[in-house]
């Protein structure tokens, strides 16, 4: 009977221990893991997966979350439900946060995607007509981005005083062409392009348009101020001193990656 008892109480034993070890292992699987939310855009995407081998030398998985959606990636870091995000620049997560009360804040730059006015009817700013339809953003921070570049150009003048993550159409006082406006989402920019005058997108938006950067009515370049425009990854601020923030920095901040843009996109500017 004790014999019994004993080889009875040494099974549960090893059961119990069995499975401690499957939880511990499966707990090891998940902490080793990174999630990030990335926009579904070759030049995000080339880098992605260049971050995805790069993680799997530090001994972690790296599992990109591709969306074309540019509200729920925020939204979806804040409520920790992705370790990370990598699709927007400083001056549209400042604003966004400020709108929806969210905290994500930016781990690290990762490059400046300069912006350009565009056409497919029209070879300079001189050719755009009277009462013309010009594509910007639908976004406050890149609406304001793309009216300064307008106003630059003398295409139109702002109210004295604005700052430019929080100007509209709103706030145009001349108008001298009489130009209308047509506000889409950013991903939408280049599609919109053949309906349009001209429209306001980015580099790397252009150039898996179709368009050449060269070919820009007018283009950003360093000399403007587009330090805002650093591209960045987003984290909940828990996680600012994490581990998987400096592994994730490492996987994103390196040769590779700037190889990388400097052989398919020129025009843009490593912000590291």
């Amino acid at each position: 009977m004790k014999k019994l008892l004993l080889l009875l109480l040494v099974s549960i034993l090893a059961i119990t221990a069995a499975a401690c070890g499957k939880e511990k292992a499966a707990g090891s699987e998940e902490d080793e893991e990174i999630s990030i939310v990335v926009f579904d855009d070759p030049v995000f995407k080339k880098i992605a997966e260049i971050a995805v081998e790069e993680v799997k030398k530090q001994g972690y998985t790296l599992k990109p979350i591709y969306m074309n959606d540019i509200v729920q990636p925020n939204k979806i870091v804040d409520n920790k439900e992705a370790f990370a995000n990598y699709f927007q620049h400083v001056a549209y997560l400042n604003q966004f946060n400020e709108d929806q009360g969210t905290k994500v804040i930016p781990a690290f730059h990762t490059f400046i995607d300069p912006a350009g006015l565009y056409s497919k009817k029209h070879k300079s700013l001189k050719e755009i007509p009277e009462g013309g339809t010009i594509a910007i953003p639908l976004d406050p921070a890149n609406n304001g981005r793309a009216l300064f570049m307008l106003q630059k150009e003398g295409l139109l003048k702002l109210k004295e005083g604005v700052e430019v993550v929080h100007t509209s159409v709103n706030d145009i006082i001349e108008n001298p062409l009489h130009l209308k406006f047509k506000e889409v989402d950013q991903q939408m920019l280049g599609r919109t392009i053949d309906d349009v005058d001209a429209g306001f997108m980015f580099t790397a938006i252009a150039i898996s348009s179709g368009l050449n950067p060269d070919d820009a009515l007018v283009l950003e370049d360093e000399k403007d101020d587009i330090e805002p425009y650093s591209l960045v990854v987003g984290i909940h601020p828990d996680n600012k001193d994490s581990e998987k923030n400096e592994i994730l920095r490492k996987a994103f901040q390196n040769d590779r990656v700037k190889k990388v843009l400097k052989e398919n996109y020129p025009l843009v500017i490593t912000a590291w």
